[in-house]
C-alpha cells in the first residue's frame, strides 16, 4: 500500500449548499413572507433553530411563519426587515388572510389608494394604530371606522376635516376623495 492513501484531505466547499438544504425546495422567486424567510435561512446555510435564535423567537414560531401558517405582527417586522436585509412588508400579496394579521397588513405599498377608507387605512397602518386606537383618538366608534376603511361609510364633510386635523395633512384632497356619484 503506498504511504499517502491513508491521507485524507478536508476542505470546506463555499459553492455547495449543505446537504440538509438541497433536499428542500426553495422558491427562487418568493411570493410570501415564509418564501422570503426560508430562502434567506437556506441560502445562508442556517439551521432553522440558529435562524430563530437570531430572530428572538422560537423555533415553532418561525416554522409557522415559513409555512406561511401565521403571520408575523407588526412588533417582529423591524427584527425581519433586519434579518433579510430588504423591507418585504411593501407588497399588498404578503398578508395571508388565515394568520393573525389582516390580508391587509401590507397595505402600505406605494401605489396611491383610490378611496377615502383606503387612504385612512394605509394612514392608520403606517402609523401601526388598531381600529380600536384610532377610533378613540378621532371620537369615534370602532365600527364607523371599520364602515369607512371597507368603503361601506363614507365620512361627512366634518369628519373628513377631523380625519386631515389628525393626521397632519391639507384636507382639500379628501374633498375629492370617495365622493358619491349623483345618478
Amino acid at each position: 500500500m503506498l504511504p499517502f492513501c491513508n491521507r485524507v484531505v478536508s476542505v470546506a466547499r463555499k459553492d455547495v449548499a449543505p446537504v440538509w438544504t438541497r433536499s428542500f425546495p426553495i422558491a427562487k422567486e418568493p411570493t410570501t413572507l415564509g418564501q422570503h424567510l426560508k430562502r434567506k435561512r437556506f441560502l445562508a446555510g442556517v439551521r432553522q433553530s440558529e435562524a430563530a435564535l437570531q430572530l428572538g423567537v422560537s423555533d415553532r414560531t418561525l416554522s409557522l411563519w415559513e409555512t406561511d401558517r401565521v403571520y408575523p405582527t407588526w412588533a417582529f417586522q423591524p427584527r425581519l426587515i433586519t434579518y433579510l436585509g430588504y423591507d418585504p412588508f411593501i407588497d399588498p400579496a404578503l398578508g395571508m388572510p388565515k394568520g393573525n394579521e389582516t390580508s391587509r397588513v401590507a397595505f402600505l405599498s406605494p401605489i396611491h389608494p383610490i378611496s377615502i377608507g383606503q387612504q385612512i387605512r394605509k394612514w392608520r397602518m403606517e402609523l401601526k394604530k388598531t381600529r380600536k386606537k384610532l377610533a378613540q383618538e378621532l371620537g369615534i366608534s370602532v365600527k364607523t371606522l371599520w364602515g369607512w376603511e371597507t368603503d361601506r361609510r363614507q365620512p361627512s364633510s366634518l369628519m373628513r376635516l377631523r380625519v386631515a386635523g389628525h393626521f397632519k395633512i391639507d384636507p382639500t384632497p379628501l374633498k375629492s376623495l370617495g365622493q358619491p356619484s349623483i345618478r
